[in-house]
């Protein structure tokens, strides 16, 4: 079904060349793992700033977002999660951002084993690599899914395309590399939204503002919903009391994003670049205007024919069969082009492979690695770690959830545990932490649990709790368990063993 033509594969073309030559420009200053994985601290906080709401805001924002006003019933209640990013982003910067510079950690995970042991800041390191593999493997699959549409390529093409663009940047100009292509790709991001929005209602009557009136009057903008329903995954009581479980962890426990506010200056620098990086919301509102103006543009034209099976099999395909049917040469291309950007998955390569390098590698450590040969072994884990999530993403291929709750019950698995270790690391006596492995454990095995009653027999159809309160859940088994005042002291032990 693809109509990519050469102009479309030139501007495509063109952004990969700009992102190969960001890390190129940058290779000569990788001259040891301080420079390689944080810039030696020294970026600027505006750069770090975009390159958190780029991180956050993926390829699954992009495709999944509009679809979900497109769909029957669609609304703007996802808007209501934008309160979690409020609410968390305030306390990571007052409370937890300050314990890990005064430290001068690189990673939340540096910060349990030196609070809480050798063997709790590994296994915390270990549950950070199973979460971003499943979590960024789910962005990459959701992108090479929309990508083998739109240009014709096999998924497994545009898999290895989009990973092995971010893999060769990663590779050359480390972290200075990933958050100078997050610059890039916000911008393609934001460039990306409003183009949508004004190419799809441009021959509505009466423009946009008719067009935003009339979903009103349809209810497409409803914001608020005050269900108690626990299947409801877009309530008012979900973005205030069960996200920010879920972006605190994402903040301040999973070094995908933690790792670039280690990146800047000073505290101040990198509070600053915390909050500012709420801006993020307002892209989040970008995409649903583009599914309003997917709604009322599909309410006057009828879908072409060649798409509406699959569109039927999901929404999530929507955006990308309107890109291809709709769009003429150029813009289609710039549209891939900023689909792309949002696939990159240069930020979770240089994390991934931080971390591996810090907390395993024994010589490391103990400072007997030199320079050049950290750099050479942080360059050979990122090349490990994307064909990792390569193949995760393929193996993704044939699921037929949507992509925003899949991502999401993705991380749920790991970030109870994740989070519960930070937080008993940082505000709970190390004393009081009794059977922290079994706390992580039980919070794994109860997620996994309920997100898959049905699929495991233990339900008969669907889904016995929303994906929101996964978060919550999984952080208040692995604290119940973790603190339970019986047997001994499992991080007493864990210490004596550093």
């Amino acid at each position: 079904m693809s109509g990519f033509g050469p102009i479309d594969w030139l501007i495509v073309g063109a952004y990969f060349a700009l992102v190969t030559l960001i890390g190129h420009r940058l290779s000569a200053r990788q001259v040891n793992v301080g420079e390689y994985f944080l810039g030696s601290r020294s970026l600027p906080w505006w750069t770090v700033s975009a390159s958190i709401v780029s991180t956050t805001v993926s390829g699954v924002t992009f495709i999944g977002v509009p679809a979900i006003v497109f769909a029957e019933g669609g609304d703007f209640r996802y808007l209501q999660f934008c309160l979690a990013g409020f609410i968390s982003k305030w306390i990571f910067g007052h409370w937890i951002l300050p314990k890990l510079y005064a430290g001068a950690y690189s990673s939340p995970y540096d910060y349990i084993r030196d609070r809480l042991g050798a063997g709790l800041g590994q296994l915390s390191a270990l549950l950070f690599f199973a979460g971003a593999v499943l979590s960024q493997g789910v962005r990459i699959y959701a992108v090479a899914l929309v990508l083998e549409l739109l240009t014709g390529l096999d998924f497994a093409w545009c898999v290895s395309l989009s990973v092995g663009v971010a893999v060769a940047s990663t590779w050359m100009g480390g972290v200075r590399a990933v958050v100078w292509t997050d610059v890039v790709q916000f911008l393609m991001l934001i460039a990306g939204g409003c183009v949508a929005i004004g190419f799809i209602s441009q021959d509505y009557p009466g423009g946009f503002p008719a067009l935003l009136s009339a979903a009103g009057e349809a209810g497409k903008t409803r914001m608020l919903d005050l269900s108690l329903d626990p299947l409801a995954s877009y309530t008012i009581w979900a973005g205030v009391f069960a996200m920010p479980f879920q972006n605190l962890a994402a903040y301040g426990a999973d070094q995908l994003n933690t790792q670039r506010m280690l990146c800047c200056r000073s505290i101040s620098e990198a509070r600053r670049a915390l909050y500012v990086s709420n801006i993020g919301e307002g892209v989040v509102l970008l995409f649903l205007l583009a599914g309003v103006a997917l709604w009322g543009f599909y309410t006057r034209e009828p879908l072409d024919p060649r798409f509406a099976a699959m569109v039927a099999e999901t929404n999530d395909r929507i955006f990308p069969a309107f890109i291809l049917s709709e769009m003429p040469a150029g813009l289609r291309g710039f549209m891939v082009a900023a689909i792309f950007a949002a696939a990159m998955a240069s930020p979770v390569l240089s994390a991934l492979s931080e971390t591996t390098l810090t907390m395993f590698h024994r010589g490391h450590r103990a400072g007997s690695l030199s320079d050049a040969d950290a750099v050479i072994l942080s360059r050979a884990l990122v090349a490990l770690w994307g064909a990792a999530l390569a193949g995760f993403a393929i193996m993704l291929r044939g699921t037929d959830e949507g992509l925003i709750p899949l991502a999401f019950a993705m991380t749920s698995y790991t970030y109870g545990g994740l989070l519960g270790l930070f937080l008993m690391s940082a505000f709970v006596p190390r004393t009081y932490v009794r059977h922290p492995r079994l706390g992580v454990a039980a919070a794994a095995l109860t997620v996994v649990l309920i997100d898959n009653v049905a699929a495991l027999g233990l339900a008969d159809t669907g889904k016995i709790l929303a994906f929101p309160w996964l978060f919550p859940l999984g952080l208040a088994v692995c604290l119940g368990v973790s603190l339970a005042p019986f047997g001994r002291n499992g991080a007493s032990i864990d210490v004596r063993g550093r």
